[in-house]
């Protein structure tokens, strides 16, 4: 599986690197996976800045669908989304504009810090309060 995850119970987050191609098998075994941990509702960075998305039209919509009723079960968070390249950054700006009521919490960056930011993990180990 091309997907790495750490799981900070502490700070309530989930950091993922992936590498080479991302397809829909993997995204959905690392969802089940941190629904089944009890940890799909932490704040999440998902690196996908040295990783490629290869997913369809049709392969996005079963992620949508995944994710709502993973979501139902487990809650809403936020989840930086970070890629480099525009076919995985146009990738995932698809699967959150059709995911934007069942996981309201996905955006998606070019670059660590910007999600970083909009996560408040940088105020965070900054040691400041997150809003």
């Amino acid at each position: 599986m091309p997907i790495e995850h750490a799981v900070d119970h502490a700070t309530q987050r989930v950091t993922v690197t992936a590498l080479g191609d991302l397809r829909l098998e993997d995204i959905a075994a690392l969802y089940t996976e941190l629904a089944d941990r009890q940890c799909l509702g932490y704040t999440q960075r998902f690196d996908a800045r040295h990783a490629t998305v290869v997913l369809s039209a049709e392969d996005v919509r079963r992620l949508v669908s995944l994710t709502a009723r993973l979501r139902a079960d487990h809650g809403q968070s936020r989840t930086a989304f970070i890629a480099e390249s525009d076919v995985s950054f146009g990738m995932a700006r698809m699967y959150g504009t059709l995911a934007a009521e069942t996981d309201r919490g996905f955006m998606v960056y070019r670059t660590i810090e910007d999600g970083d930011s909009w996560l408040g993990w940088l105020r965070i180990a900054l040691g400041q309060q997150t809003a």
